[in-house]
């Protein structure tokens, strides 16, 4: 693991910055990615072998992932959606945070209170 990443782990392997990083700046978002990665690798959080059951924390960390993936996609629409437009991928992005948004409200992944963010927003889109 970068040392980097060891920075912002705790010991119990939880993404919580130490130091608020300034906006703009994509390290947050590398590490973010990072940090995801490390889980989904993880078997013993995301199983591989068939039959090996699924941990008691399985849907924690799931529903933790998915949380700072709509974090994302917040900053992506506040923040760059000007670029997004320019680079004419404006209804791929859509699409993605339609499935996104579908999928983690179908299954209860995230609780409503932290999609306000992108609330109008998701209604002009998915209602």
């Amino acid at each position: 693991m970068s040392m980097a990443l060891k920075q912002v782990f705790n010991k119990d392997r939880t993404f919580r910055p130490k130091r608020k990083f300034e906006p703009g700046t994509q390290r947050f978002e590398f590490l973010l990615m990072d940090w995801i990665e490390v889980q989904i690798n993880n078997e013993q959080i995301f199983p591989t072998n068939v039959g090996t059951p699924f941990p008691k924390t399985f849907m924690q960390v799931a529903k933790k992932i998915l949380s700072r993936l709509f974090r994302v996609f917040v900053h992506v629409y506040i923040h760059h959606f000007d670029c997004v437009s320019q680079m004419g991928a404006e209804a791929h992005v859509n699409t993605c945070y339609k499935h996104f948004f579908y999928f983690v409200t179908e299954f209860s992944l995230i609780d409503h209170k932290e999609l306000e963010p992108l609330k109008e927003m998701t209604a002009r889109m998915c209602h």
